[in-house]
C-alpha cells in the first residue's frame, strides 16, 4: 500500500492536489467544534426573540431540492426567519437539506438550509465536509464578524480543487492557496484549533513529501514531519478522491447532461484506477455509483461541448472516435 502511494506521490501535480485537499481537511476540523456552538448561539437567538417558533410543526412539513412552498404556518414563518439572517438570499438555497419539522429542536437542521446540496443525512458538523461549513459561515449572519472575501476565496480555491480535471494542480497554485488559507485562519485566531491548523497547514504546504523507491518496489524512505505519516497521507488522499467523486456526480446529475470537461474527468479517473488498483478496491461505492452514472448517461443524456456549445450524442462520439483511430 505505501509503495503504491509513494509511486503516486512522485508526481508532483497529484502530490501538490492531495497536500492542497489535506489542508482543506485541517480546515474542516478545526472548525467543527466552534460551527456547532456557534449555530446553538443561533439558533437559541430565534427562539427568544420569536417564541412562536417553539412551537411544533404538525404537518410534517417536508421541502424537495430547492422548493419550498407548502410550508404550514409555523414552518413559513421558520423560513422567514433563516432567509432574514442569509446573506444572499438570492442565491439557491437547498431547502432539502433540511426536516423543517425538527428546526424548533435541532439547531443543525436550521445550519443545512445555508448549505450546499446533499446534506439531508448529515446530522452534525463532523458529518459535512469542508464546503458545507464554509457556505454555512458565508452565508448565515451569526457570522458576521468573519471578513466574507476571506471565506469566498477558500470556497474558490475548494472549487478549482474538485474541478481539476486532471486531479492535479502546480506549486504555483498551491503557494497562492496557503496564503489565502492561513488568512482566512486569522479571522479564528481565538480558537485554539485554528492555531493548531495554521502550524499543520504550513508544514503540510512547506514539507517536500519526498519518496524513494528501492529495487524491490519496496519504500526506502517517505520523508515527511514528525506530526505526518503515510497513513494519515493516504487517508486524506481517500477523503480528497471520495468528495472529487461525489461532486462529479452531483454536477452531473443536477445538470443532467454530460460536459467534455465531465468525459475527461470520468477518462481520467478510469485511467488512474488501472494505475492503482488498491484505491479501487476501497472506494469500490464510489466507482460502481461512478460507472452507473456513465451509463445512465450513455443511454440517452446529451453531450455538450463546453469550448464551442457542439452537441452530440454520447454513443455517436465513441462510434467516431472509433473510427479516427
Amino acid at each position: 500500500m505505501q509503495s503504491e502511494l509513494s509511486i503516486r506521490l512522485n508526481e508532483e501535480g497529484y502530490k501538490n492536489w492531495v497536500k492542497a485537499g489535506f489542508c482543506l481537511q485541517k480546515i474542516r476540523d478545526c472548525l467543527l467544534g466552534f460551527v456547532y456552538t456557534e449555530m446553538e448561539k443561533f439558533h437559541q437567538r430565534l427562539l427568544q426573540t420569536n417564541s412562536y417558533l417553539r412551537q411544533i410543526c404538525k404537518n410534517s412539513c417536508r421541502p424537495q431540492a430547492t422548493q419550498f412552498q407548502r410550508a404550514c404556518s409555523l414552518c413559513g414563518e421558520w423560513k422567514r426567519e433563516i432567509l432574514t439572517h442569509h446573506t444572499n438570499q438570492n442565491n439557491v438555497i437547498y431547502w432539502g437539506n433540511c426536516s423543517p419539522p425538527l428546526w424548533p429542536i435541532h439547531a443543525w437542521e436550521v445550519a443545512k438550509v445555508y448549505m450546499p446540496r446533499g446534506q439531508s443525512n448529515r446530522q452534525g458538523p463532523e458529518k459535512c465536509d469542508v464546503a458545507a461549513l464554509l457556505n454555512l459561515i458565508n452565508f448565515c449572519d451569526q457570522f458576521d464578524f468573519v471578513e466574507r472575501q476571506k471565506v469566498i476565496e477558500i470556497i474558490k480555491c475548494r472549487n478549482e480543487l474538485m474541478h481539476s480535471v486532471e486531479m492535479s494542480v502546480s506549486a504555483k497554485w498551491l503557494d497562492n492557496y496557503r496564503w489565502k488559507i492561513l488568512e482566512f485562519l486569522q479571522e479564528f485566531r481565538h480558537i485554539p484549533e485554528a492555531k493548531a491548523a495554521d502550524k499543520m497547514i504550513k508544514e503540510i504546504a512547506l514539507s517536500n513529501w519526498q519518496v524513494q523507491i528501492t529495487e524491490k518496489d519496496t519504500v526506502d524512505a517517505l520523508k515527511i514531519t514528525d506530526e505526518i505519516n503515510a497513513d494519515m497521507i493516504f487517508n486524506a488522499e481517500l477523503e480528497l478522491i471520495r468528495e472529487w467523486v461525489k461532486e462529479l456526480c452531483f454536477t452531473v446529475e443536477e445538470q443532467e447532461v454530460l460536459h467534455i470537461q465531465h468525459l475527461n474527468s470520468l477518462n481520467t479517473f478510469k485511467e488512474f484506477l488501472k494505475q492503482n488498483k488498491e484505491l479501487e478496491s476501497v472506494l469500490h461505492q464510489e466507482v460502481e455509483h461512478l460507472y452507473s452514472l456513465e451509463q445512465k448517461l450513455k443511454s440517452g443524456i446529451r453531450t455538450v461541448n463546453d469550448q464551442d456549445g457542439e452537441e452530440w450524442n454520447l454513443e455517436e462520439k465513441e462510434h467516431n472516435n472509433r473510427k479516427d483511430m
